[in-house]
């Protein structure tokens, strides 16, 4: 049978048919390198396991951040424009309001996007880490955040900007500017955790010599030596394969 699998899960989950494989060669299944042996092979997906459980909690955490961010942001771009036509019917110069017409153009510039559409990729590869988007994501918020503080600042300066609307107040947009600096700062630690687990799992699976793939591999090249490549013990397992996921 042909176990072509590629992904990191997949990587782990054919270690355990590896496990399952030679320990039914014992006695005769006995490397000299600790690293081969059923104990150690043992460990070493155990470690994959709950390296990948972890880092699946991680990126559940970063999903449930967005959707609170998202959440926070919802209506932010009508929000500003009632800002703005606030302030325009507000006793306050003409260069004023071009002033603050020119930010609320660099805030309505650019809409950050949730949902980003993974591109096109070929069998056994993976689309763009979920990191490498965050961080796009989280600097596009980045901007508008510091945008908004920006108007906010400049509204601060103008007593003749007093709406009657409360979530128009400078008083109404200071909490909001706290709690959309909140939101995506949360994301943005979010998004480091998993950031710092992606860098483990590539470590526990993919290192040199040590990580699991180098040791599975290594593994199979003892079966191969000990019985021989025409072996009944190596067909059993030759078809389990293991691919290297950067």
């Amino acid at each position: 049978m042909n176990f072509i699998k590629k992904s990191h899960q997949q990587n782990v989950d054919n270690l355990e048919l590896i496990i399952a494989m030679v320990a039914t060669f014992e006695p005769a299944y006995d490397p000299s390198e600790v690293r081969l042996s059923i104990p150690n092979l043992k460990l070493t997906e155990a470690k994959g396991d709950a390296v990948l459980l972890r880092l699946k909690e991680a990126e559940i955490a970063c999903g449930l951040a967005v959707a609170a961010r998202t959440a926070v942001f919802g209506g932010f771009d009508g929000f500003v424009t009632r800002v703005i036509n606030a302030f325009r019917i507000s006793d306050v110069a003409e260069q004023t309001i071009v002033q603050c017409e020119s930010i609320v153009r660099k805030l309505h510039n650019k809409k950050a996007s949730e949902d980003d559409t993974p591109a096109e990729k070929a069998e056994g590869e993976e689309n763009e880490e979920p990191g490498k988007r965050n961080k796009r994501r989280n600097g596009s918020f980045g901007t508008k955040i510091e945008n908004f503080g920006k108007l906010i600042v400049l509204l601060k300066t103008q007593p003749a900007y007093k709406p009657n609307e409360k979530d128009l107040t400078v008083d109404a947009l200071n909490k909001k500017h706290a709690a959309l600096k909140l939101a995506n700062s949360n994301c943005i630690r979010k998004d480091a955790n998993a950031e710092l687990l992606r860098s483990e799992r590539y470590n526990v699976i993919y290192s040199a010599k040590n990580g699991l793939v180098d040791i599975a591999l290594a593994s199979k090249l003892y079966v191969k030596s000990a019985y021989g490549a025409t072996s009944t013990q190596y067909k059993s397992i030759s078809g389990i394969l293991f691919t290297k996921i950067k």
